[in-house]
């Protein structure tokens, strides 16, 4: 009887491509290990779906589609068959991007069985099917099916964190694909067996990467010896392949356990790389509007400074937990979903997959970076200083006028904001080296240089600031917060 594990689907994975694939290809592959304890074969299967495959649901914003597993005997009898639903947000739907699904059948007996997947657009009905045949083990076989990714790490005990895309047998995690591509952008290939033997044994691999055009041998790696201990274990490598060529190939494996002998082969392509970089940029376009696609794609470093930036629009007790230390600190993951989940909150739009608030307030902070960034001295980056906190917080000025340096005063600006409150702020460059601080606004979030007139001179206050201005921002009105005009006094010197 087989018994079907529960979906993991990967909806921020994009998958590469075929080599020379003209059309979008629904697949699916099976690696078959061994289970010793019940002499069974089990069977990981990954189906790749193509995402233009399903067309946008009537509010534009999803694509969604039914997917079907089938499970025959050799004589054709159906075994098995489960429908589940899935979606992704439209965004995905760009060529050569694909989700991809694990398929963890459980153990099979010995026999042959044909793995049958349909996928079922929910708008249009228009369907579309792969299969693949599974022999199941007659005996314990000396090594498992050859399993190629493009990506693959080993955890740490108790680490149970997995990354958009990625697989796990055991403690190694992995990102694979039906039709695996490398590029120059991911030129490394990584292998996995799974060794049995029921004592402690020796094991040599032989690799060699060959033309799946013609069987020539285009490399050969050293041997690789290792002790495989009692009840089996893992043969694995990285090989970098920069510089193949464009085209198809297999790795074949030459596995000596023992006094067995086995080999076992799989194919891959290498793809161009003006298709992997287009391929690239579309698949971070589709995902970074996701919170979660786009938080994990993140290291601890850049999870650290995607929370500083935080500063700028919440309180401080709304990041103590972030910055705890100590036994209170927070681990990489716990980091993520803190970001996750304090973007959610602040959503405004939660009809639309993409969170549209976060992406404007980082892209805000990475031009504040651009534009206002300090050197000198004290370098600092452009959304810590005067000129990118409002940046940041209220968007490009309306009115951004620079006035040089004259009549004893120093060069300054002034930005003007004319939509719903009207605020004004005034920068001054006190040592001429292009870095400006806040010296005075009506805006009473903000605070003013007490001297600030004494800085740039009551003239200059009186013929420049005062007619640039205009009565509308001179007006003294009340504090009221109802008040459009709140916290805006007169700008006169005396």
């Amino acid at each position: 009887m087989m018994l079907l594990s529960p979906l993991v689907l990967a909806l921020g994975a994009l998958s590469s491509a075929p080599v020379q694939q003209s059309a979008p290809q629904l697949a699916v592959k099976a690696v078959r290990f061994f289970a010793p304890d019940s002499a069974r074969t089990s069977v990981m299967a990954f189906l790749q779906v193509p995402y233009i495959l399903a067309e946008p649901t009537p509010a534009g914003d999803r694509i969604v589609w039914q997917t079907t597993l089938e499970v025959f005997d050799g004589a054709g009898t159906r075994l098995y068959a489960e429908p589940w639903w899935s979606s992704a947000p439209a965004s995905f739907r760009i060529p050569e991007a694909y989700g991809m699904e694990t398929l963890k059948l459980g153990q099979m007996s010995t026999g042959t069985f044909r793995i049958k997947v349909t996928v079922m657009d929910s708008v249009t009905g228009r369907s579309t099917s792969a299969e693949t045949v599974v022999d199941g083990f007659t005996d314990q076989p000396a090594v498992s099916d050859l399993l190629l990714a493009s990506q693959m790490r080993i955890t740490s005990p108790g680490d149970t964190t997995s990354m958009p895309g990625e697989f796990s047998r055991g403690n190694v995690r992995f990102v694979t694909s039906p039709i695996l591509t490398l590029d120059a952008l991911e030129p490394n290939l990584a292998f996995l067996l799974e060794a049995y033997s029921d004592v402690e044994t020796s094991a040599t691999t032989r690799l060699e990467v060959r033309n799946a055009a013609d069987g020539t041998v285009l490399y050969r790696l050293p041997p690789v010896d290792q002790t495989i201990p009692a009840g089996g274990g893992v043969i694995r490598a990285q090989i970098p392949l920069e510089g193949l060529p464009e085209g198809s190939y297999d790795l074949v494996a030459n596995v000596t356990l023992g006094d067995r002998q086995v080999e076992r082969s799989d194919r891959f392509g290498i793809g161009s790389l003006e298709v992997a970089m287009a391929r690239s940029i579309a698949a971070r376009n589709a995902a970074r509007g996701l919170d979660e696609a786009y938080f994990a794609s993140l290291g601890e470093d850049d999870l650290d400074r995607a929370q500083e930036v935080l500063e700028l629009i919440a309180k401080p007790s709304e990041l103590a937990v972030y910055k705890a230390d100590g036994d209170g600190a927070l681990t990489v993951n716990a980091k993520r979903q803190f970001l996750i989940q304090f973007w959610a909150e602040r959503d405004t739009d939660k009809a639309t997959a993409a969170n549209e608030y976060r992406m404007a307030f980082y892209d805000l902070i990475e031009r504040a970076d651009q534009l206002f960034g300090e050197d000198g001295r004290n370098v600092r980056p452009g959304w810590k200083t005067d000129r990118g906190r409002v940046y940041v917080k209220y968007g490009q000025p309306d009115e951004r006028n620079p006035f040089p340096s004259g009549d004893r005063a120093p060069p300054f600006e002034i930005w003007r904001y004319t939509q719903g409150r009207l605020r004004w702020y005034i920068f001054v460059d006190r040592n001429n080296f292009g870095n400006f601080s806040l010296i005075k606004t009506n805006d009473q979030f903000e605070s003013s240089a007490p001297n600030w007139c004494e800085v740039l001179t009551p003239q200059v206050v009186k013929n420049t600031i005062e007619p640039f201005l205009g009565q509308q921002f001179l007006q003294t009105t009340s504090s009221d917060p109802n008040n459009p005009n709140s916290g805006i006094n007169s700008i006169s010197c005396t």
